[in-house]
């Protein structure tokens, strides 16, 4: 347990120190001599990235298998990211990949994206889709490729959907069928 924290905390602190390391203007020998060389970029496996509140609690979580940045004005590309939300409901969202743009708190998440609610006292839901873009700040997630939705027995088809994770708000986009089983006494 406390040799996985150490590692966490390594590899916290490596990404932080290569996405903030001083910049410094370097001759590139390929350009005749002029202009800058192009910054370096990294690349982390098992990566843990988190935002914290005031009081220092965390609002979510991104972890990934490999979080890679060629040079800090390309995209972050994330492999079979999970990203994590916990208000009044539980958010797990599951992807094969996920796209960061480097300045913008949003991402983009594809390939069977599994998103899962669970709230005490509820059955929990389950989410499929084949992509999904998620505004990390505003927790909210939004796609307009077909939907699965599961909770129990019922079952649930949309064109798409938008999630206010934060207020807990789900709304399926048209044309939405579905499947409800009565519980049995």
């Amino acid at each position: 347990m406390r040799r996985s924290w150490l590692l966490l905390a390594f590899a916290v602190a490596l990404v932080m120190w290569l996405w903030r390391s001083p910049r410094e203007e370097v001759t590139d020998n390929q350009a005749r001599g002029t202009g800058r060389a192009p910054e370096p970029g990294y690349v982390a496996t098992g990566a843990v990235l988190f935002e914290t509140d005031e009081e220092g609690q965390p609002l979510y979580r991104l972890r990934a298998e490999r979080i890679a940045q060629p040079d800090p004005t390309s995209n972050i590309v994330l492999t079979t990211p999970q990203f994590e939300y916990q208000g009044t409901t539980l958010w797990t969202l599951d992807a094969h990949t996920g796209v960061l743009p480097p300045s913008a708190q949003e991402i983009s998440l594809s390939g069977d994206v599994i998103a899962q609610g669970e709230r005490s006292g509820a059955e929990p839901i389950h989410i499929r889709t084949a992509s999904l873009n998620v505004d990390m700040e505003t927790r909210r997630a939004d796609t307009t490729d077909p939907v699965t939705m599961d909770w129990g027995a019922n079952r649930l088809w949309a064109q798409g959907l938008h999630a206010d994770m934060q207020a807990d708000h789900l709304r399926l986009i048209s044309p939405v069928y579905g499947e409800f089983s009565r519980k049995r006494k």
